[in-house]
């Protein structure tokens, strides 16, 4: 019997399904995300897969879902819960005088994905809802120094007050956070013992969840958040889930459903520590840019995910992934370590809208989303997207939209257009359309240039475009910027479910330490440093250990990797060591962990930040608990000729670019060869995405079937 590997990524937008057979070929279903029951566009996404399988859900489901040897979901679940304010009524006891900490946040806080022109003037900043209103905030005077030293020890009697006040708001969930828990949880753990008490003693039996062991990393705040969103918005997220997994267990699936960790590692949806899952859907596009790194001999990668909603972008430099300890979200700064994604709302759902002060174009941030998605799908929008502009322009093919499966009304995208745009700015409708594409491609360039990879030299950096909208609108945010190289991949459309695929089974736990090499330390200095790293390591092999084969693996099938996060003292950025040796024993040890510090930031930074007379900061540890998977096979094929076959030509159709209308020849993806090169002005059709190649540029297929671009006349 066939066995098969189903990974699913649940965007703002689209929910897309990649079902991979054992031979590593793999087919792509797309739908409409239905927060409300994530199941739903679950299965309708799997059905439409399944019918380029030529198989039918209702004959052929039951057979199917028993083949399915492991099935990956990665949603919106938490994501929703957070926006929608609809998590868990949650209580919070922290140490006194503290407890406005939530309510007023951090500064910065405030300007989260904010512009310049925002950042800039005040009125624009504002704090977002606090998760846990202040009323069911309560203090407990007691005081751990930043040593971990008891300085003033804990009331007991104010945390039992506490736990009755809030039992009589009849919360759902209960948080503990105290100062420097991190360096001694002792008066945490007292007080989640006493409230667990009070709870019994009431009938009741409600999460409690404490700092200590959710993020036991200092940034006090980031990990108030961390401690906050695990109570508040894990419950109604593993009930989504767990209705993915009941679909398919109808269905005769045999196992459980699996999940995405925010820093690339696939878990069981049982994972007590959830809240590691709330950003997993980007994720899975750069784990399975990792992973095509691998094959094609690249180790710096831009990766850039153009869906629906919004443009995510992530770096691989040197081979190693890009990790955010205190990453930015939802208005709130997180102690969940996270690969490092920066995101802005420019997908091709963003709604385009004139600035009543200035009658310029406003593009978003907010978009159409899957429902009620473009104004040409008819299901209740009436405000122009950039797919309407891709649409009127000819990029997109009217009757192969999402395959053919969705019919479109061009005529009421034109109309829509024509009266909230193209009028009012006293423009041609399909130049109005032709600016706004600009426009959003433009926002998305300078994301990248000017965000994301400040300080690193675009010469270095293969470009990888992939999301539903990556290949239509990649040469336009490529611009005329020396790339190293620029590529895409045929399924593009579901590359972040096929990278979620390529992971493997891993946890991660971190702790914040405090080590210090000054320059010119003797053996004995390096060696004391090394045993704070070492027993750190020890500590969480063992939580990690336990954890996993709880999970029913055997400790021969677990790895462990040593990470240790390294600065030079007085420097604000620190780099992601994976330690050569297991034990930091010996000074020997410790020098190999140096040296490969210095290889790295010499790789990652300008050789003017490293210091002459360097002093090494040690301030975070961590360890990676990984178990191998089976991922799908990337496979080389026999390069064929440079003419591409004639079941791949669909002709031509006019389009328009540069202010005018132009013939360009359409192709089928799918019936493209290794091989085979096209010139733009040229249209390549998926029913998943859509690869857009402008006048002037070049595409080849190589071997692996990747999608290279480049300028006509340059090699």
């Amino acid at each position: 019997m066939a066995r098969y590997l189903v990974a699913c990524d649940a965007g703002g937008t689209m929910t897309d399904v990649i079902v991979v057979d054992e031979e590593g070929r793999s087919v792509i279903g797309k739908a409409p995300t239905t927060p409300y029951d994530e199941s739903v566009g679950y299965w309708e996404s799997l059905e439409e897969a399944l019918r380029y399988m030529n198989l039918d859900m209702a004959r052929d489901g039951q057979k199917f879902c028993k083949s399915i040897e492991t099935a990956i979901y990665t949603g919106t679940s938490m994501l929703n819960a957070l926006i929608n304010l609809s998590g868990l009524k949650t209580g919070l006891i922290l140490t006194r005088g503290f407890e406005d900490m939530i309510v007023q946040g951090r500064g910065r806080e405030t300007f989260i994905d904010c512009q310049w022109s925002e950042i800039t003037h005040m009125q624009y900043r504002k704090h977002r809802i606090p998760l846990v209103p202040r009323r069911l905030t309560f203090g407990a005077t007691e005081r751990i120094d930043m040593f971990g030293n008891v300085v003033i020890p804990l009331y007991e009697h104010e945390v039992v007050a506490a736990a009755r006040a809030l039992i009589a708001e009849r919360i759902q969930s209960l948080a503990i956070l105290f100062l420097n828990s991190f360096r001694n949880a002792a008066h945490e753990q007292r007080a989640a013992e006493l409230v667990r008490a009070e709870l019994a003693s009431a009938g009741l039996e409600i999460p409690v969840v404490v700092s200590s062991d959710v993020a036991p990393t200092m940034r006090e705040m980031s990990r108030a958040n961390a401690t906050i969103i695990q109570a508040y918005a894990t419950a109604p997220a593993r009930k989504q889930l767990l209705g993915v997994e009941a679909k398919l267990a109808q269905h005769g699936y045999k196992h459980s459903l699996k999940t995405v960790l925010c820093y690339g590692g696939v878990t069981n949806i049982r994972y007590p520590r959830l809240f590691e899952t709330v950003m997993s859907g980007p994720v899975g596009g750069i784990m399975g840019a990792k992973y095509l790194s691998q094959v094609i001999k690249e180790d710096n990668i831009v990766c850039s995910d153009v869906g629906g909603t919004s443009f995510d972008a992530g770096a691989i430099t040197a081979g190693v992934l890009p990790i955010d300890r205190e990453p930015p979200f939802q208005q709130m700064y997180v102690n969940v370590p996270m690969l490092d994604i920066r995101s802005i709302g420019a997908g091709t759902g963003t709604y385009i809208r004139l600035d009543p002060q200035t009658n310029r174009i406003k593009l978003g941030p907010d978009s159409a989303g899957g429902t009620p998605g473009p104004v040409f799908q008819e299901t209740g929008n009436e405000i122009p997207t950039i797919n309407d502009a891709n649409m009127l322009l000819g990029i997109l093919n009217k009757d192969y939209y999402l395959g053919g499966r969705i019919k479109v009304n061009v005529e009421k995208s034109y109309r829509v257009f024509k009266e909230k745009v193209a009028v009012p700015l006293k423009l041609d409708v399909y130049v109005a359309a032709e600016q706004c594409v600009d426009l959003v491609n433009v926002l998305m360039r300078e994301h990248l240039v000017r965000s994301l990879m400040v300080g690193h030299d675009l010469r270095d950096y293969v470009l990888l475009g992939y999301g539903g909208g990556g290949p239509v609108h990649l040469l336009g945010y490529a611009g005329d910027y020396p790339w190293k190289a620029v590529a895409t991949v045929p399924h593009a459309g579901a590359f972040s479910a096929w990278g979620g695929a390529c992971m493997d089974y891993a946890h991660r736990r971190h702790k914040s330490i405090a080590a210090v090499i000054p320059f010119g330390a003797d053996a004995a200095t390096k060696i004391a440093a090394g045993k704070i790293v070492s027993s750190t390591w020890e500590e969480l092999e063992k939580e990690l250990l336990s954890e996993l084969m709880a999970e029913g693996f055997k400790r021969n099938q677990i790895t462990l990797r040593q990470v240790v996060y390294i600065r030079f003292y007085g420097q604000l950025e620190d780099v992601e060591v994976e330690s050569p040796v297991a034990r930091l024993n010996t000074e020997a040890d410790m020098a190999k962990l140096l040296a490969r510090h210095s290889d790295l930031f010499t790789k990652m930074f300008t050789l003017a930040g490293k210091p002459a007379e360097p002093t090494y900061q040690f301030t975070e540890v961590s360890v990676i608990a990984q178990v191998d998977t089976v991922k799908p096979k990337l496979h080389r094929y026999k390069l064929e000729g440079k003419k591409p076959p004639k079941a791949a030509s669909k002709g031509t159709r006019k389009v328009f670019q540069k202010g005018r209308w132009s013939v360009g020849s359409i192709w089928e993806m799918g019936e493209l060869r290794p091989g085979n090169e096209i010139s733009g002005l040229a249209v390549i059709e998926a029913p998943n995405t859509t690869l857009f190649v402008p006048e002037g540029w070049h595409v080849r297929v190589d071997e692996y079937q990747i999608f290279w671009l480049t300028r006509k006349g340059k090699k």
